[in-house]
């Protein structure tokens, strides 16, 4: 049973997390069929042409992903700019492309593997779990921050325990005004 409290003490500690996980693996995944969709499409379509095809599944898919994190994962994080906001996001997915297009590079002139099983091996084997681990940690930092707690001060040690005009704050004011007496030690 102690096991059963320590777990869900942690599920509970961690709680926000698990979800923004989850919805954020959702829509990932909801993307990844999007991009396996668009780029296996456009290599039967296009034939020698895997660095454009994986350029514009990457650009699909990663519409989807704004869309998805946006509106559902980060709909509550409304903390910068929209126009900032979507200038990062494109921008980190900028980068995610290219290291997805890459291994594509290295696999289809590097290796001279270029069939449509080599393209997705280096696309979605080697190139995208590098790119996802890129883009949760920017996202979360950069595009989608948490706000700032807000700041609490302490009342100083100096101010009134009653607002002004309040009866016991006239008796406090007495106290504070009382002789000290004098003692015989002095």
């Amino acid at each position: 049973m102690a096991g059963v409290t320590v777990v869900r003490s942690l599920y509970y500690r961690f709680e926000h997390l698990v979800h923004e996980l989850s919805k954020f693996g959702v829509v990932g995944a909801a993307a990844l069929l999007v991009n396996i969709a668009v780029l296996n499409g456009m290599l039967l379509a296009v034939k020698d042409k895997q660095i454009v095809a994986t350029i514009v599944s990457t650009a699909v898919a990663t519409v989807v992903s704004y869309i998805g994190n946006r509106y559902w994962t980060y709909k509550d994080r409304d903390k910068i700019d929209r126009h900032r906001e979507m200038l990062f996001f494109f921008l980190i997915n900028g980068v995610a492309m290219v290291i997805e297009v890459m291994f594509v590079f290295i696999s289809k002139y590097g290796l001279g593997q270029d069939g449509t099983l080599a393209v997705n091996v280096a696309k979605y084997v080697f190139g995208m779990p590098l790119g996802m681990l890129f883009r949760l940690y920017c996202y979360r930092t950069f595009v989608f921050p948490e706000g700032a707690e807000p700041e609490v001060v302490p009342a100083a040690a100096t101010a009134p325990l009653y607002p002004a005009g309040h009866p016991a704050q006239a008796q406090q004011a007495h106290v504070h005004q009382r002789p000290i007496p004098e003692t015989a030690g002095r």
